[in-house]
């Protein structure tokens, strides 16, 4: 199965790829994520709780982050388990161009599904992994939207000072999120 999309976020490259790769951002916009942590530089392991149709469980998820080419793309492998409902596993490609003074953010994602999953069947499987990122990167959006520097901290900033935000933690936590929560609904 193979699910892509696209987002415009209203930040910059670098900060998109920083909150990609936060832990406590994408904890924070993956919807389910119970706990998730970094076992390794470029692995995180975690709990998500999702369902798909009627089938709903608690996934144990491992990612691994590959060719990685900072600040414009990498590949995300992971797996998901949940016992009896089954298993996912696959990859997603992963984009950031910078584009209208922000960033498209583009992905590319093919899975499988074993177990009870593939019972459900790919349509109500594809969509929920979509929505799910959706959801995600909504999330993400909405936290680097709210850390945005207001007009009067635009002004503050030419005249040399700089406005404080959270951004490159919600961006790195959201790209992370989405990859985590579509290998769950996998």
């Amino acid at each position: 199965m193979e699910v892509k999309g696209e987002y415009q976020i209203a930040s910059s490259r670098d900060t998109v790829w920083a909150a990609l790769n936060d832990v406590a951002m994408l904890q924070k916009c993956i919807p389910g994520c119970d706990s998730l942590e970094q076992t390794a530089d470029s692995e995180f392991q975690g709990k998500v709780a999702a369902a798909i149709g009627p089938v709903r469980a608690k996934f144990n998820v491992v990612i691994r982050l590959q060719n990685a080419v900072p600040p414009e793309s990498y590949t995300l492998s992971g797996e998901s388990k949940a016992g009896a409902v089954g298993f996912g596993r696959g990859s997603a490609d992963v984009s950031l161009t910078e584009k209208d003074g922000g960033t498209l953010l583009a992905y590319s994602a093919e899975f499988k599904v074993g177990g009870k999953l593939a019972q459900v069947g790919s349509r109500l499987v594809v969509g929920a992994t979509k929505k799910t990122a959706d959801d995600f990167f909504g999330c993400l959006s909405r936290e680097l939207d709210s850390a945005a520097p207001s007009p009067a901290a635009r002004k503050d900033e030419k005249a040399g000072l700089r406005a404080v935000t959270k951004t490159r933690i919600v961006i790195g936590a959201a790209a992370v999120g989405l990859l985590a929560l579509w290998f769950l609904l996998r």
